[in-house]
Parts: C-alpha cells; sequence; structure tokens
C-alpha cells in the first residue's frame, strides 16, 4: 500500500499544496529518505572511490524578496551512477551520498557529487502488475533530493531533475515538474548546474 500511494497520489496531494506557494516547488518525499546524514563542512558529498560523473551542484537559497539566507541548512540524498541508494540497495557503503550541508554568508552553497542514474520502483509485486495492465513502466527519471530549511521559514522537501535524462515525460510517481527541471553544462570534470531555493516565510 505504502508502494502505491507513492506512485499514484503523492505527487497529486503535493501539487495541492504547491497551489499558494511562492517560493520554490515542492515535491515527493520518496521513500529513500534517512534521518541523521551527517554534515560535510566543504560540500563534497562524494568520494574518491564513487564512480560516475563528478557534478557541482550550486545556487543561493533566498526568501521572497531574493535576499540570501545565511546558513540556511540543505540535507541532500541521491542515487548513484547504478541508481542505487545507500541504505536501501546492496552495494553502496553506509550513508553514501547522503549529506547536509549550510548556505554561506551570501546565501551560496556548492555540492560536489556524482551524476545519479534514473531507476526503477520494486515492480514484482501488485505495485507492477497495476503499472502493467495501465501500461505504464516502473523508471523514475535520474534527480537529487534535497530538505531546505531556515529559522524562521517553511521548510521544503523537493527534487531537482536533469533536462536531458529519460523518462521526464513518463515519470512513474508523476513527480517531475517543469520549474524543477534543469540544464546541465559539460565541464572539464563532468557537469555543473544552478539550482536556486527560495523559502516562504513560516506562518
Amino acid at each position: 500500500m505504502p508502494l502505491i500511494m507513492d506512485v499514484f497520489f503523492e505527487a497529486l496531494v503535493v501539487d495541492v499544496n504547491n497551489r499558494e506557494r511562492r517560493g520554490t516547488s515542492r515535491n515527493v518525499l520518496g521513500p529513500f529518505y534517512l534521518e541523521g546524514a551527517p554534515f560535510i563542512e566543504d560540500g563534497r558529498l562524494v568520494s574518491e572511490d564513487d564512480a560516475g560523473d563528478r557534478l557541482v551542484m550550486s545556487g543561493t537559497i533566498r526568501n521572497l524578496d531574493g535576499e540570501p539566507l545565511v546558513g540556511a541548512e540543505l540535507d541532500v540524498w541521491q542515487a548513484d551512477a547504478e541508481g542505487r541508494y545507500s541504505g536501501f540497495n546492496p552495494g553502496p557503503a553506509e550513508m553514501n551520498l547522503r549529506g547536509r550541508l549550510r548556505s554561506g554568508t551570501d546565501g551560496r552553497y556548492a555540492l560536489h557529487t556524482v551524476r545519479p542514474e534514473g531507476y526503477t520502483i520494486p515492480h514484482d509485486g501488485p505495485t507492477g502488475r497495476l503499472l502493467t495492465a495501465l501500461g505504464r513502466h516502473p523508471w523514475r527519471p535520474a534527480h537529487i533530493h534535497l530538505k531546505a530549511s531556515h529559522a524562521g521559514y517553511q521548510s521544503i522537501t523537493t527534487q531537482v531533475y536533469f533536462s536531458d535524462s529519460k523518462h521526464l515525460d513518463s515519470d512513474v510517481a508523476n513527480a517531475v515538474r517543469d520549474d524543477l527541471v534543469r540544464p546541465l553544462t559539460p565541464t572539464e570534470n563532468g557537469y555543473s548546474l544552478e539550482f536556486d531555493v527560495a523559502l516562504e516565510p513560516a506562518a
């Protein structure tokens, strides 16, 4: 039942909550979040042992007036270059590609990681049979999850998608939103992308 709810209803509930929002759009939490990720002072989520193309995701965390928010916290988690999550799939080390970091005095952050790969949700049970009956595939496009928070502001959970990823138009979770898709810029070491976050004041 939780998987069926994730696939068929969670994105709809999030969309309803987004209707009155003026900040960055929320997105589905998904089933792979783990609390207690370590702080990474240098923004380096990746280790030398991690396979895959290197990716630097950077941006500014602001309020609705465009003012930078100093010391805002980002809690980030993602799949690896094979579409595996630490703590859920065999292979990745404990807390691999999971971490928390804070924005600097200018509200900026820079996350050094690898480009994740898309993956299939579990599809060998009732949810998979229902998807097959509907003629749908079990794939999610590549993405990076993040939670953003700052004292005095509403926290958000969202996802960042890549404009060249497969399955953007047919995400099994129906969670891709145009304002969360970003282009990747090739660099000498891999890719970079820019993703700003705008937080609304606390109610």
